[in-house]
């Protein structure tokens, strides 16, 4: 019987420069179902890099079909000297153009990826809640970005080949120098990651109920969106989720 496991992490992570200063992000706040130790490198505008480690607690497991998953949380709080500004969404659904539409190796095959996303974070985002003990006000709705979409794809598909699960790539890349790479010129960005969720529910619903991920859904300085999931039986999750939300320079 395939014992299928499930992980699910988040790195959120702002950046901004004027005139010349550039502000570090900063990573705290951890899930309580996350059992690994993650250290997770943020890259600012100029070259200085910081460092936030974390801590983990083993999550109970959970039946899903007929194995036994564990799922497991780890998630990190962002901040930014950015203005916040508190403006309520005015829908909570997204129509996308009808020549939108990503390549099946993006979406592990799933039908209506693309739109069932933008909705489904619309929806969360239009809405007022609280994420742990902290709470948002309503945020805009996000626009889908391709460039987005493909830095996410990216990362997805070199998790699912190489068998790891990070923020981090494994020639050092982390989730900002991947979207710079992908043309995305970016003033604010973050990234959530997942692993072994099969559906788009599964996911958004995992990052919803994690304070973390729930705090980046509802980050009012991302304005766009991009995510990608790629599947691999041969790795040990098997399907990598990656979502990178930005605000563009």
């Amino acid at each position: 019987m395939r014992r299928n496991t499930c992980a699910l992490a988040l790195l959120g992570a702002l950046c901004a420069t004027t005139a010349g200063q550039a502000y570090a992000w900063s990573f705290a706040d951890f899930s309580r179902l996350f059992n690994r130790n993650w250290s997770t490198t943020t890259t600012k505008a100029s070259t200085t890099t910081t460092k936030a480690s974390t801590t983990t607690t083993k999550a109970s497991s959970t039946t899903t079909r007929a194995s036994t998953t564990t799922t497991r949380l780890a998630t990190t709080t962002t901040s930014s000297s950015l203005a916040t500004t508190t403006t309520l969404a005015s829908t909570s659904t997204t129509t996308l153009a009808p020549s939108a539409g990503l390549p099946a190796a993006q979406t592990c095959g799933l039908a209506n990826f693309q739109q069932e996303l933008i909705n489904r974070i619309n929806q969360i985002r239009a809405t007022a809640r609280a994420c742990g003990s902290l709470t948002y006000a309503a945020a805009p709705p996000l626009k889908w970005n391709d460039k987005l979409s493909n830095a996410a794809a990216g990362h997805s598909a070199d998790m699912a080949a190489k068998n790891y699960f990070s923020h981090t790539s494994l020639d050092g890349r982390t989730f900002s120098q991947r979207m710079t790479n992908a043309g995305y010129n970016w003033r604010a960005a973050g990234e959530n990651i997942a692993a072994g969720q099969t559906t788009v529910d599964q996911v958004m619903t995992a990052w919803v109920n994690s304070p973390g991920h729930c705090a980046n859904l509802m980050n009012q300085n991302f304005t766009e969106v991009g995510v990608a999931c790629v599947r691999n039986d041969a790795s040990s999750y098997r399907y990598y989720w990656t979502m990178d939300l930005a605000q563009p320079r």
